[in-house]
């Protein structure tokens, strides 16, 4: 007995000892591999979109081996390594989107996410390994879902690094021909501004034959009386609203993405369409994610899987969204208080149309207001 015990204890201080960073390095010597990891540009983005504290040798593996770790792991047991998840699949991995249990999310999961974890293993499908990243000692936690509870490993994050080569690659060999690359950030070329005045709407209007709907003609009087412009995404930024959002942007939605996505030059302001609020992008995503939670306890089955986007919110219980699957962009309205979801009978572009004509009919400047936000650049 004392022989297994202190065996055990010989073999956590051997992990404690060992760093995970020199083990890679080696290992990428030895096998002529490479490692990608996140400038410190793009990990403060992560902090931000993720609402994680990337610190010590979390931050260092990041730094290093966020993307790519030349195969050393690979992306089973690390998920950031994962090249057929998309952003959002990691965002709602980190928002526990995994967890079914309404109790269960009840006790545990809202104080989990007090404490910014992380989610970056997972281990015979159902092992999920996080650190929570406010603490500063990295311990590595798992959630089993099994049995729905939460355990302490034992382990801090290097020394969990260090236990996964012990028993997946030993030898320090590469288990694939390749190296699998995650990414957990949208990339997208921000350099190409749009910027729409009186001239370029006019042109647009006539080159789309819009002179006859009575959005554009809203927008044309508006920039003729206000001398103001509007802002909107370039084609690659809107790609990557897609990705992030998971959601399908076409149509006359994605006409007003392009031409006044981020500001309607004050005609608009928050309290009408939510992409005009100021709150960070993690924001938008989530207010995304809590619609859909609600929609699916509510049953609303076919509109929750329909791609569907926030475009307003009222006293956080009034949701105004369009689903983006369909050609014909609905817009539906649907109270958490009353647990109701109701068609608005409009359209994207009808629904503008009314909310310029029920909240700004004098076409006049907004004042003390947000009227610009951006839902993809961090």
């Amino acid at each position: 007995m004392k022989e297994q015990q202190e065996k055990i204890r010989k073999g956590k201080e051997d992990k404690m000892n060992k760093r995970y960073m020199d083990i890679l390095k080696e290992y990428l010597k030895k096998n002529e591999r490479k490692a990608i990891g996140y400038s410190e540009e793009e990990i403060t983005k992560i902090e931000k979109l993720y609402d994680i504290e990337a610190k010590g040798d979390f931050r260092e593996f990041l730094k290093y081996a966020g993307r790519c770790d030349g195969d050393l792991l690979g992306d089973d047991p690390i998920i950031l390594y994962r090249q057929t998840w998309n952003i959002d699949s990691y965002l709602r991995m980190n928002y526990f989107g995994f967890i079914d249990d309404e109790d269960f999310e009840e006790k545990v999961f809202y104080d989990e996410l007090k404490k910014k974890p992380f989610i970056f293993s997972i281990e015979m499908e159902t092992y999920y390994f996080y650190i929570r990243t406010a603490d500063d000692d990295l311990k590595v936690y798992c959630f089993d879902e099994n049995e729905e509870k939460i355990k302490d490993t034992g382990m801090d994050f290097n020394e969990y690094m260090v236990d996964l080569v012990e028993r997946y690659t030993p030898e320090l060999k590469p288990t694939l021909d390749f190296s699998t690359v995650g990414e957990l950030l949208v990339q997208c070329d921000t350099s190409e501004k749009r910027i729409t005045g009186l001239k370029e709407i006019r042109e647009y209007i006539s080159s789309e034959r819009k002179e006859n709907t009575e959005l554009f003609i809203l927008l044309e009087r508006y920039l003729e009386k206000s001398k103001k412009k509007f802002t909107g995404y370039n084609d690659d930024e809107i790609r990557g609203i897609e990705e992030l959002y998971d959601i399908e942007v076409k149509g006359d939605f994605r006409e007003f993405l392009s031409i006044a996505g981020k500001s309607l030059g004050g005609l608009l302001g928050e309290e009408e369409l939510i992409l005009y609020n100021d709150c960070s992008v993690r924001e938008v995503v989530l207010t995304n994610f809590t619609l859909e939670e609600y929609l699916i306890e509510d049953e609303f089955y076919d509109v929750a899987c329909g791609k569907f986007f926030v475009i307003g919110l009222k006293n956080r219980s009034e949701y105004i969204f369009i689903t983006t699957r369909d050609n014909d962009l609905k817009v539906y309205h649907y109270s958490r208080e009353n647990r109701t979801l109701k068609e608005t009978g409009k359209n994207f572009s009808e629904y503008v149309t009314d909310l310029i004509k029920r909240y700004n009919p004098e076409l006049e400047e907004l004042k003390d207001v947000s009227v610009s936000g951006d839902i993809i650049n961090i």
